[in-house]
């Protein structure tokens, strides 16, 4: 007994406690949500949606038949697909998805509360996590997705960037690029965060640690050999967007204000009447444009605060100008779900020198868990939300 109070004393304790919780709350939630639409067909269908059924085809064929499966990176389907082979089969798939996701978040956690500690003035770790766990697209991280472990990866290589461990740091990194595209921000975040820690100078940082940096690209060097092997195209993860219909609308431009102008164009038409309010709207264009404003804001705001925010900041605006490079920003409210910068920035201002604002906490937290709830009822609908 002694030894489980201990236990739930440590970072890693506290984070099994608040996981656990909060997976608990989801699943529940998430069963009563597919019990009240009818579509119930086991207490973890309500996580099998969308961008789900693609992971499932990655797992059953791992590429070979469906050239659009390569647009979902390998590290989540192979850990589920591990898990599940390692077992003999005795633990299903989906339940292999979340036990990953589990021990993602409970690491995604613990990596919160000790980089928490690492900023001077230290930050709540309260208020981070629970701005974590109560954004809008929070609820993917208990969906069969690979957002919770990239969510944790990211945490874990930016942590130990500011810890010095640069081999930890590499080897992260390395399972970054074979989780998602955006993995290259966070090999960007800790680029930044290694020459703060050599006082910007690049002199200074071209030394034998820089050279774990060169462990980056394993991960998608990897991923491209697999589809080499699997279909003959090793750039099948940028050639699958061709490869169906699903994603027409997603086409590459650099005119990133265009982008952006014309999703303000269509929230403007809402104002004034010429576009109905509909759901499409709210989750496609309104949603992601507010947190895309938010994530800009806070990025400046961290510039401003000094060189120890500085990367952070950088990272933030680099992640804006790559979430909305397809001609949209459909999704960008989940993609936006890993990026620090928000959080930190929105921790700092909430423990605005020592003192807590309690009453903008409260409002901020209600509306996000208002919304998170609202995209959770409509995942499970089967209507799209991210």
């Amino acid at each position: 007994m002694n030894r489980l109070k201990s236990f739930l004393k440590t970072d890693v304790g506290i984070a099994v406690g608040l996981t656990l919780l909060w997976k608990i709350l989801l699943l529940t939630i998430g069963v009563i949500f597919d019990s009240i639409q009818g579509g119930a067909l086991s207490f973890l269908d309500h996580t099998m949606r969308w961008d789900s059924g693609w992971y499932l085809t990655i797992i059953s064929d791992l590429y070979a038949t469906s050239p659009a499966s390569a647009a979902f990176y390998p590290l989540f389907p192979l850990l589920v697909s591990g898990l599940h082979e390692l077992s003999f089969g005795l633990i299903p798939v989906e339940v292999s998805g979340q036990l990953i996701n589990t021990a993602a978040v409970i690491a995604l956690i613990t990596a919160l509360l000790k980089l928490a500690r690492t900023f001077k003035p230290v930050l709540n770790p309260a208020i981070l996590i629970t701005l974590v766990l109560c954004a809008p697209a929070a609820f993917f991280l208990h969906a069969f997705y690979g957002d919770a472990l990239f969510f944790a990866l990211t945490s874990w290589a930016y942590l130990l960037a500011r810890q010095k461990k640069w081999m930890w740091m590499g080897i992260l990194l390395a399972l970054l690029t074979a989780s998602r595209l955006p993995g290259l921000l966070v090999v960007g975040l800790c680029g930044l965060e290694f020459l703060r820690a050599h006082q910007w100078s690049i002199k200074s940082a071209l030394n034998k640690n820089f050279l774990w940096f060169f462990l980056a690209p394993v991960g998608f060097l990897f991923y491209g050999t697999l589809l080499f092997f699997r279909n003959g195209d090793f750039l099948g993860m940028f050639h699958a967007y061709k490869a169906t219909s699903d994603w027409i609308y997603q086409v590459f431009n650099l005119n990133i204000l265009e982008t952006l102008a014309r999703q303000c164009y269509q929230f403007l038409r809402v104002l004034i009447g010429e576009r109905p309010l509909d759901i499409g709207f709210i989750v496609n264009i309104a949603l992601p444009l507010i947190l895309i404003a938010a994530l800009i804001t806070g990025s400046v705001y961290l510039l401003k605060k000094g060189k120890e925010y500085i990367p952070l900041g950088i990272y933030g605006l680099v992640s804006v100008v790559m979430f909305t490079l397809n001609s949209n920003i459909v999704s960008v409210h989940r993609y936006i779900l890993s990026v620090l910068t928000l959080y930190v920035a929105l921790a700092l201002l909430l423990h605005h020198k020592g003192k807590a604002r309690p009453v903008l906490l409260t409002l901020l937290l209600l509306c996000s868990v208002a919304t998170q709830l609202w995209l959770y009822w409509l995942f499970i609908d089967s209507t799209f939300a991210g």
